[in-house]
């Protein structure tokens, strides 16, 4: 018998996160921080968050962010009704529809203790 771990793996599917991951739709704020390019577009852009953990979030937007870019995000945490500021570090990216719309994986970095707080707060509360 074939378990279904077994099964994910050889079919690339294995699922390399950490933490609790809720999905939702929710508005943020980046600014790029630092980046390994010279980007001609905005330096702050509005997105959506499509999931998110404790370790990063999910993310659509139309700009186009490569790997290792640092950005700062304004996060809503709804249930502990704050707004937090955060780093994230571009983990991976992919385009979709065409090159107008980008989906990337955001690690959360450098996060302080009462981001920490507040986003297990929003991710464990019922």
């Amino acid at each position: 018998m074939v378990e279904m771990s077994d099964l994910s793996r050889r079919m690339g599917m294995e699922n390399k996160r950490r933490e609790k991951r809720i999905k939702e739709e929710n508005k943020l704020i980046c600014e790029i921080i630092s980046c390994n390019n010279n980007l001609k577009h905005k330096k702050i852009f509005y997105t959506l968050t499509k999931d998110i953990s404790l370790g990063g979030v999910n993310i659509r937007t139309d700009t186009f962010l490569p790997i290792d870019t640092v950005v700062k995000i304004e996060l809503c945490v709804p249930k502990m009704q704050k707004i937090v500021w955060v780093k994230g570090k571009v983990k991976w990216a992919k385009s979709l529809y065409g090159d107008e719309v980008f989906e990337m994986g955001l690690e959360f970095v450098d996060t302080s203790p009462h981001v920490i707080t507040s986003l297990i707060g929003h991710l464990y509360s019922k």
